[in-house]
């Protein structure tokens, strides 16, 4: 690569990084005739290597939506967590302290209650109590905060407070009537495992503001982690989810499978309920109340299997007390029906979810390679499209009859719109207003494209899948790269993505593969890869660039191929069985081995389920014939196939895909005399990786392209 194409990528990545992305947006305490959005972005800063975070406020006429005065950004201070109450006439801001900043392990938690004239009320050390451990913050996965509507209370989730335990020499301490067992200060207990490090055993707080007493919600759940927390309507229970963790506890970031009860605890008679079976084996998670308090929406799926599966929307009358009932079903298989409706792959519901009537839910999901916004209507079950252009569509709010959301698209930068759900209670279409100026950029064009499989699966014949093509515009391609990508059921959405849009730029036509299995085509495409990963995925990837190539006459000996997890496992798979196809890979955090995975990985029972192990259950020691099984899917069997000068990135601190995985396959192709690179990250986890590593990681896989693309 030439100084001035390094130059050209450097310039072109640090103009397309600079766009902000939407962190979290919601209503503040609204009048009548107007409505205050409060939003939290991140804008990278290449220079610095670190991305500044800042707020901004938007005054909104409530009729019209129309902007009326926009504030200038301001430098947002780092906080866990800040909620509004339900009048919007107070927030609670908790905030972790570290007094001595040479102890990190000696953090206070204090809860700052502010008024809405903008003085703090009330400043707690929840710390001093020393009912609990540390606050958790909003991890996707177990953290939540929630005010009551009396306003005198607030639920959370802490880690359960550890005992302290001292050396077999040590003297006992008189004061102590109950001294803890010595010896086991350095028990292993695991945690959560990826992202959610040193997460071990959360528990349900509630604090008294008034009192400013904490009391823990454990008892009948000492082998539980609960969390997802909220407040019953008349504020004399919560309703939260626990989660088991026997035999041992699995990575739950990316995997919302994890078998699970939803709970009613009940504050004044200290007494708990099971909402749903205790026997069960299912996943419920993401309990939200309507706005009158007579029904209770969750999401539930079947636990254990494909780690990212279609979800069930559920439904409790709560005022009648009644069992359970199937709001939204499973959804087999992608089809022209239901406003163009999959089914629901969300992991979480948003906060707030209903309409100020109760009569409907809304929610975001995966629809084939695009995001939209949907609702159900109760009465009847009608679910309908709230969105109409493709993109990447996220609710982020509701507030009587306004919804907030964020919106972008391959070539459209981040912005908040509002829409009055007024138009969703008539019947008619949402009309979405933009509060900020967006940016379409230049150069480039792109489009959805259908694929049918070649080899169909012999169960579900009719799947199909697709591909998201962008290509430069104003220049001719410089080749195909193939980006499949991870989970393997995740899917790529035509949101915004300066990464693979500043490949395009640069020269690129760039394919983002979704295959069969990925989320957001049915049920049915996620279970037809089970058994079939390194095989149906394959194909699927390779089919696309054979298409591809000759649908928009590119060279063919200018392909290559890139993947991140699972679509690191791809681009190696590839890269062997069509060694003479690929002309460079790289591969970043990738599974290359599926026996050397299993014992070092936060989610061993992702290679025993993907791969159609039966019998397994985790921790169970694999017997030489499964091993040998795995093997036979990983792409280190095809490793003496390979010709393609492959780039190896890992993250040193990835309890996922652990740095093992990457140097394994890179060892191998230094062995086999196959041009290679290692690239090691070593602060950077699986699911967080520091903008120095992406901004870093781009430039040397521009570079590795054009070099061997040429």
């Amino acid at each position: 690569m030439s100084k001035q194409d390094e130059s050209e990528a450097i310039s072109l990545f640090k103009e397309l990084a600079k766009y902000p992305e939407v962190r979290s947006a919601k209503f503040l305490n609204s009048q009548k005739h107007y409505m205050n959005v409060e939003s939290v972005w991140t804008q990278r800063c290449l220079e610095k290597s670190e991305s500044h975070k800042f707020k901004r406020n938007c005054l909104i006429d409530a009729d019209t939506s129309e902007v009326i005065t926009r504030s200038n950004p301001q430098l947002h201070l780092e906080c866990d967590w800040h909620v509004i109450s339900p009048s919007g006439q107070k927030s609670v801001v908790i905030r972790k302290h570290i007094p001595d900043k040479t102890k990190p392990a000696e953090e206070k938690w204090y809860f700052e209650v502010w008024a809405s004239s903008g003085f703090c009320e009330k400043v707690i050390n929840v710390s001093a109590t020393e009912k609990h451990g540390a606050v958790y913050d909003d991890d996707g996965a177990f953290g939540s905060v929630a005010w009551n509507t009396a306003e005198d209370k607030i639920v959370y989730v802490a880690e359960k407070k550890k005992v302290e335990s001292g050396s077999y020499f040590a003297k006992p301490s008189k004061c102590q009537d109950n001294p803890p067992e010595p010896g086991m200060k350095f028990v292993s207990t695991e945690d959560w495992g990826e992202m959610l490090v040193d997460k071990k055993q959360p528990v349900v707080c509630v604090i008294d503001l008034n009192s400013e007493e904490v009391k823990v919600v454990e008892q009948g759940l000492e082998n539980m982690s609960c969390g997802q927390a909220v407040w019953c309507p008349d504020d004399k229970g919560v309703v939260f989810s626990a989660f088991f963790q026997e035999p041992f506890r699995l990575g739950m970031i990316y995997c919302p499978v994890r078998r699970s009860v939803l709970h009613h605890y009940n504050l004044e008679t200290d007494s708990l309920k099971p909402l749903t079976d205790e026997n069960g084996n299912i996943s419920v998670r993401s309990a939200r109340f309507s706005p009158d308090g007579s029904k209770l929406v969750y999401l539930e799926c079947k636990a254990g299997g494909p780690h990212c599966r279609t979800q069930k929307l559920m439904l409790i009358n709560w005022l009648e007390k009644e069992e359970c009932s199937v709001l939204i079903d499973i959804f087999e298989s992608a089809s022209s029906d239901y406003d163009g409706f999959h089914g629901i792959y969300s992991q979480n519901l948003t906060v707030n979810c209903w309409d100020s009537c109760s009569t409907h839910v809304i929610f975001s999901t995966s629809c084939k390679s695009a995001k939209h916004i949907f609702s159900v209507e109760l009465q009847t079950g009608s679910i309908t499209r709230l969105t109409d252009t493709p993109g990447c569509w996220l609710v982020r709010d509701i507030q009587g009859d306004q919804m907030l959301a964020s919106v972008s698209c391959i070539d459209m930068s981040p912005a908040l719109v509002v829409a009055s759900l007024k138009d969703l209670a008539k019947g008619m279409s949402l009309s979405w207003k933009y509060l900020d100026p967006v940016t379409r950029i230049p150069g480039i064009k792109w489009q959805f494209k259908s694929h049918v499989p070649r080899i169909p699966n012999p169960v579900y014949s009719s799947l199909t899948y697709e591909s998201i093509v962008l290509q430069p515009s104003n220049r001719t391609s410089k080749g195909l790269i193939l980006f499949p990508h991870g989970g393997p059921h995740s899917v790529f959405t035509a949101g915004y993505m300066s990464f693979s849009l500043s490949m395009a730029k640069l020269g690129f036509t760039v394919a983002l593969v979704n295959y069969r299995g990925s989320t957001g085509f049915g049920e049915a495409s996620i279970r037809s890869l089970v058994g079939n990963i390194g095989d149906a995925d394959v194909k699927d990837i390779h089919q696309c660039a054979e298409e591809i190539l000759e649908e928009f006459g590119l060279d063919r000996e200018k392909v290559a191929v890139f993947g991140e997890s699972h679509g690191g496992f791809l681009a190696a798979h590839l890269i062997g069985q069509y060694p003479d196809f690929y002309k460079a890979a790289a591969i970043y955090d990738a599974v290359t081995n599926l026996v050397t995975m299993v014992p070092v990985t936060d989610i061993p029972d992702w290679v025993h389920s993907e791969a159609n192990v039966t019998g397994y259950s985790p921790g169970k020691v694999p017997t030489a014939e499964v091993n040998a099984y795995l093997y036979s899917k990983s792409p280190v069997a095809y490793i003496n196939n390979i010709k393609a000068p492959t780039m190896v990135l890992v993250s040193g601190k990835d309890k996922r895909v652990p740095p093992s995985q990457g140097t394994e396959f890179y060892k191998g192709l230094l062995y086999r005399e196959i041009k290679s690179r290692l690239f090691v990250y070593p602060e950077d986890s699986h699911g967080s990786v520091s903008l120095e590593a992406t901004a870093d990681s781009f430039i040397n896989l521009c570079k590795w392209f054009e070099t061997y693309l040429q």
